[in-house]
């Protein structure tokens, strides 16, 4: 069941709901300790026409919701709520499904722990506890081993046919696959879709290749040095492979293709081990210019924008290739340190920078710039248009949700996992030591990245952070992470819900082999130490998880 859902983890033991909880203390001990207080005595159970309320425990959660608003802002409760939102339709889709097949139902709780709230109606209490980390719905008799009363027999779970209870145990994760189609087709129509194809440039860097060339803002550039490109990240690649060069180039303007003449920008990032960085590339005569961060370690040496290098130690340079070739050599990146001789923009004189990179200094290769930026206009679809459109979508992500669960699951990404987990710091930098660019430090923090899985906390973090990028990420996120938790729920192991299809599939292939019509139930009692063991092992990547997503969070 659900990896952010505690419940799918720990109900076997806790709730009942995956197995009954009399099979996992015994048939002959069918006590819940919620029924009792310190004392002893029966309390904390709502009654017909009488609901139970902890008043300090309802002021103690909001007063933690309150301040986690207060601390985090808005947008974390948004997150935090939909995600409760998400659990809750979860076993929603468990409990309509069990009340439609006739089984007894006799909880549905959002959270773990004590009551808080709760009241009953005929069988069933409804209610809500301390811990609002998950949600469970206990079904009476869903595993042969637990003892119910005689006149109850017949609406327990294991005495229904086989799809009434292969559509109770998919329940859940239909329902995680209808919010996201919900999330997703809500998305298209009221916020746009994106399309790659669909952009046009945004602003043209002054001095550039593309303003040289006369590019404006709202074209579209068409082809590079003779390749056509279709997305903003094929022509940025064309560009890449013609650095100093000047070659044809295409834009879409107006409606009509006009032909421009580029002489691309050469350029290279310069970088070291304490993330100083900064950039050079040919200005409007060639010559090697830097654009930088001022609040980068380089910007604070001394170095700013437009800044002309005309000296590598002392060495002096003319073009971006000159430069190239000075700062590869093994003597200035093995020292880590450089002196720039510079011309400054209203200084008459050269002006002298030592520029500190740690303990050793790298460069990239020469790559070409065209120097445009992208924008793209989300297209709203008709409802229509987004159904379908949403379909597609959800055959892309399901594709890419397995193969990246299969892959987390082998047994050298498990280990990559843990040994991640085990020696990451709090606040550790990883590229310390390593000379590496912020593209390099993003593709190697997108490569440590994929070879993980985000626990709760992560899921949450991430969605505050996606808040800032508008609805249409945000809804994006929350569809791709029901997407992720209603596939999870399937993997065929106990007590996930694929558990439960899996072992209901083998009772009814047994039942077929037998040819006689009578039933076949499975020994939970064989099947409890696999359930035993994906427990375990699903709290111990649980835990690992949630220490990475708090000492060295996925950022976007």
């Amino acid at each position: 069941m659900s990896w952010d859902d505690a419940s799918e983890i720990v109900e076997p033991i806790v709730t009942g709901t995956a197995e009954s909880r009399d099979q996992q203390r015994g048939a002959d001990s069918a006590i819940d300790p919620d029924d009792y207080g310190r004392s002893g005595q029966k309390g904390e159970r709502a009654e017909v026409g009488k609901p139970y309320v902890h008043p300090a425990r309802l002021a103690i959660l909001v007063g933690l919701l309150a301040g986690l608003a207060l601390w985090q802002g808005l947008p974390i409760m948004v997150v935090v709520l939909a995600v409760i939102v998400m659990i809750f339709f979860h076993e929603l889709g468990h409990y309509v499904m069990a009340r439609r097949a006739g089984m007894k139902v006799t909880e549905f709780m959002i959270g773990f722990g004590p009551r808080i709230f709760s009241f009953r109606r005929g069988d069933v209490e409804y209610g809500l506890k301390a811990i609002p980390a998950g949600a469970y719905v206990k079904i009476i008799g869903m595993a042969n081993v637990e003892e119910v009363p005689p006149e109850d027999e017949e609406f327990t779970y294991r005495q229904k046919g086989y799809w009434a209870r292969m559509g109770v145990a998919v329940a859940g994760s239909t329902m995680h696959f209808i919010m996201a189609l919900v999330l997703i087709s809500l998305s298209f129509v009221f916020v746009g879709r994106i399309e790659p194809e669909n952009w046009a440039v945004d602003n043209v860097v002054p001095g550039s290749a593309a303003d040289l060339a006369g590019v404006k803002e709202g074209d579209r550039v068409t082809a590079v040095g003779g390749v056509d490109v279709t997305t903003f990240d094929d022509m940025a690649t064309q560009a890449k492979k013609h650095p100093g060069e000047t070659i044809p180039v295409e834009v879409l303007r107006d409606g009509r293709t006009v032909a421009l003449t580029a002489p691309i920008t050469a350029r290279f990032a310069v970088y070291g081990t304490n993330r100083a960085e900064f950039q050079l590339f040919g200005g409007t005569d060639g010559r090697p210019t830097v654009s930088v961060d001022p609040d980068n370690p380089v910007g604070k040496a001394g170095l700013t924008d437009g800044d002309v290098i005309v000296a590598v130690d002392g060495t002096g340079v003319e073009s971006v290739s000159d430069a190239h070739e000075a700062l590869s050599a093994d003597v200035v990146q093995d020292r880590g340190t450089v002196e720039f001789s510079v011309e400054r923009e209203g200084l008459a004189e050269t002006t002298v920078v030592e520029v500190d990179a740690g303990s050793r200094l790298g460069v990239d290769p020469l790559t070409g710039f065209l120097g445009v930026g992208p924008t793209g206009e989300p297209e709203k679809l008709s409802p229509l248009a987004a159904v379908p459109a949403a379909f597609d979508w959800f055959g892309e992500v399901t594709v890419q949700s397995v193969s990246g669960m299969v892959k987390f699951f082998s047994p050298s990404s498990l280990a990559s996992f843990a040994e991640r987990a085990f020696t990451t710091a709090p606040g550790t930098n990883h590229d310390e030591g390593v000379a590496q660019s912020s593209s390099g430090r993003r593709d190697a923090a997108m490569e440590r990245d994929g070879n993980r899985i985000v626990s709760i906390v992560g899921a949450v973090a991430l969605g505050e952070d996606l808040t800032s990028d508008g609805w249409l990420t945000l809804l994006s996120f929350l569809a791709f992470l029901n997407m992720a938790i209603g596939i999870f729920n399937l993997v065929p192991l106990p007590p996930f819900d694929g558990g439960h299809v899996a072992i209901g599939t083998y009772e009814k292939i047994r039942e077929l082999l037998r040819r006689d019509g009578r039933r076949y139930l499975a020994d939970f009692n064989k099947l409890m130490p696999v359930a035993y063991v994906v427990v375990t092992f699903m709290l111990v990547v649980g835990l690992m998880a949630i220490y990475l997503d708090l000492a060295d969070p996925i950022r976007v």
